[in-house]
């Protein structure tokens, strides 16, 4: 095991959110202690936890959980009503903390605002009576494809309020993907921005969701959120009021407004009188089914098959497709959060395999709260004075999992739309120093982009007190330039590995454990993982296996859509009783290390290697920026290892480089690690979010189908990557 690289302070050992759990439950031993006991009486823990973390009951529940079902169709909170809203955003308008900022937001070209509590409840509240204008009523599927911003932040709280699903679209989805996802969810309405910016450049989105919707005839209405008239809004303070048009309907946030919200009827406010749905949400998951909603919901009462629709402001598109203006839709009179059962679904999030379409998984009003909730109050300790910034997309689990966190934290959320290295690298350190960000979060590859473009010393955020990372392995270099260089070896590295269908997180790092680099502290609370070799045993410290979880947790995902033998094959078959999370994990003393998806694990020779690793040693060469290592086919070892490098700036990377990195590899691994080939490539194929799509690279050379693309962000560097093995 590594040496710790950092340990924890005086603040977080006495003051954190874990030891105030800890305390008042008599637990000793700290967050080891607190765990273990979590993963061995799940019930013990969650009905602490959901009552340290805010979840309000309309009607409580029976039990905290029934297992009858097994753990593929385990009931959480069995019997509870509540609804999301509630408990992030009126309790707090309640508890007199409507002034409280909510949400910050900037965007490329400076334009900035605010929302507070009581304005993004009111907002919601009005955007919620639009949609119902619409005809969405409750289990209806409305869908998001919107940049980071205040739309794609109400919107999710307003499509929760009235017990519609909601169905986030990545902002940089084709049309063709965006059809795919459309017609998988059955969705009714589409919200889509008129254009976003990128570096600069504008990204016709309207025109983008119109081509979808030329095949995707199953939504009724399309809502464009388009620019107001006149210059965008700019200002010099850090955080100025959102004005009237880019974030905000006119009117929000005024006297009228605030007093609006707190004077609405909402569910849970101590009444123990419920408001109640025109209709009842789908209960398919009080039956411990996994597809939360199979049933036909036509929007507003339509029979289904019918041809048009009433139009709405804007005019017609094309045939039973009515446009209408999202500040006309906010215009409308505000609704009262709807009760919902625990396991209506609220999110239905799609994630790609390498074959078949899209997988749509499920979450729902109690389970996904109640456990993104432990996550960020325990794992990142966020507290009402934190401002959280998650460099993710709206169609990413960031997005809901950092709103619906924070806002159960009664902290801030900062959402940027834009690359947050334009015009310059320097763009994210302005921006968390403006912000007073004191969370922040991103993934390795984020880290390793601005090690290598970093044009002066980097000055530590003022208030920054805890790093983020999840979505792939660290390199320990840059694990190290993050920790050190970025955060100025005062805060601690949360760690999070989980997932779309994780509704979270099943490994995380605790900021009140001391950590080595690159490590997770274990399994987060109420989670009974293991690993496990393909034998299904235990396998010895520092070896690899599968990260396996063994019983149920609260944000596990109800199903996935429509597809209820895919959701049993592809998660239990493998291991039958046991959930099988296809990442190859190791544990070392107390902590565990994740190595990269089982997918990508190399087999030289019956030895299992994971990429990471030799990615590590490549990227130690000078002449080495980035790397992607594969396992190519070979009829002898099985595998072959090759390794795809890109060159660092002003660096070329020719046969003696070449040379000298297969000996740096098997000078650290071993020499039957040794790689058989090294190709210089201009760059990798990666997701928005950073992820190198090592599956990409290795099908260039083996011919496989690439399989689903639609979250690729450079497809160019394919040709390029081609070219390359070809001449080299």
């Amino acid at each position: 095991m590594s040496a710790y690289a950092w340990y924890p302070t005086r603040e977080f050992t006495e003051r954190s959110n874990i030891a105030a759990f800890c305390r008042r439950h008599g637990v000793d031993g700290g967050y080891r202690a607190l765990q273990a006991r979590s993963a061995a009486d799940p019930e013990w823990f969650w009905e602490r936890a959901v009552q340290d973390i805010g979840i309000v009951w309309h009607r409580p529940p029976l039990r905290v959980c029934d297992e009858s079902g097994g753990i593929a169709f385990t009931r959480w909170f069995p019997g509870a009503y509540t609804n999301l809203v509630d408990s992030c955003l009126e309790r707090r308008v309640r508890q007199g903390s409507g002034q409280a900022p909510a949400l910050r937001w900037e965007r490329e070209d400076g334009t900035r605002g605010v929302l507070t509590y009581g304005e993004a409840a009111a907002y919601s509240a009005r955007v919620a009576g639009g949609l119902r204008g619409l005809g969405v009523m409750s289990g209806d599927r409305v869908a998001g494809y919107l940049p980071p911003g205040p739309e794609a932040f109400v919107l999710l709280f307003a499509c929760a309020r009235i017990g519609a699903v909601l169905v986030p679209l990545f902002s940089g989805f084709g049309a063709e993907a965006l059809a795919i996802r459309l017609v998988d969810a059955d969705v009714r309405v589409l919200v889509t921005a008129g254009d976003a910016v990128r570096r600069g450049r504008r990204q016709d989105m309207a025109a983008v969701a119109r081509t979808s919707l030329e095949s995707a005839t199953c939504v009724r209405h399309l809502v464009v959120v388009r620019e107001p008239s006149g210059p965008r809004h700019s200002s010099d303070s850090p955080c100025p009021r959102a004005p009237a048009g880019p974030g905000v309907p006119s009117g929000t946030g005024g006297p009228d407004e605030r007093a609006h919200a707190a004077e609405a009827p909402s569910v849970g406010g101590g009444r123990g009188e419920p408001v109640t749905a025109e209709r009842p949400a789908s209960a398919a998951g009080e039956r411990g089914e996994p597809e939360a909603s199979e049933r036909p919901s036509p929007a507003g009462g339509e029979q289904e098959g019918r041809k048009t629709v009433p139009s709405g402001p804007g005019g017609h598109d094309r045939v039973g497709l009515a446009t209408t203006d999202w500040h006309r839709l906010a215009a409308a009179e505000p609704v009262p959060v709807v009760s919902v059962p625990v396991t209506a679904p609220f999110l239905l999030l799609h994630t790609s395999g390498t074959t078949g379409r899209p997988k749509g998984a499920v979450h729902t009003h109690g389970g996904f709260p109640a456990q993104v909730g432990s996550e960020t109050r325990y794992n990142f300790d966020l507290r009402p004075d934190d401002v959280v910034f998650w460099v993710t997309d709206p169609g990413w689990i960031m997005f809901p999992l950092i709103a619906l966190g924070g806002t159960l934290a009664g902290a801030c959320v900062l959402a940027y739309e834009g690359a947050i290295d334009h015009p310059d690298v320097t763009r994210l350190w302005h921006l968390l120093d403006d912000h007073e960000v004191t969370v922040f979060g991103s993934s390795p590859s984020l880290a390793r982009m601005l090690m290598r473009r970093e044009a002066r010393d980097p000055v530590v955020p003022s208030r920054l007190r805890i790093l983020g990372s999840t979505g792939e392995p660290w390199t320990e270099d840059a694990w190290r330039w993050y920790f050190a260089e970025f955060g100025g070896k005062r805060c601690p590295v949360i760690n999070i590995c989980g997932g779309t269908e994780v509704g979270g997180s099943l490994l995380a790092s605790a900021p009140t454990l001391p950590q080595s680099p690159c490590a997770f502290a274990g399994p987060c609370l109420g989670i009974a993982a293991v690993v496990e070799d393909d034998s299904g045993a235990q396998p010895p410290e520092g070896q690899l296996g599968e990260l396996v979880v063994e019983r149920s947790w609260p944000g596990m995902t109800r199903g996935l859509w429509r597809a209820r033998e895919r959701f049993a094959q592809t998660y239990f078959g493998p291991r039958p009783g046991h959930w099988s999370h296809g990442d190859l994990v190791s544990r070392t003393g107390d902590e565990w290390f994740v190595h990269g998806r089982l997918d990508d694990v190399i087999k030289l020779a019956g030895k299992r290697l994971g990429p990471t690793e030799v990615e590590d040693a490549v990227v130690g060469d000078p002449a080495v920026a980035e790397a992607a290592a594969v396992g190519i086919p070979h009829p002898v070892t099985g595998e072959a290892l090759w390794c795809f490098a890109v060159p660092a700036d002003g660096r070329s990377l020719g046969e003696t480089e070449a040379e000298r990195i297969r000996g740096r590899v098997a000078g650290a691994l071993g020499a039957a690690f040794r790689p058989a080939r090294v190709v210089a490539v201009p760059e990798l194929p990666r997701t928005r979010n950073g992820k190198v799509m090592r599956r990409l690279v290795r099908g260039l050379v083996t011919g496989e189908a690439p399989g689903d693309l639609s979250t690729l962000v450079n497809p160019a560097c394919l040709d390029a990557i081609r070219a390359a093995l070809h001449e080299q």
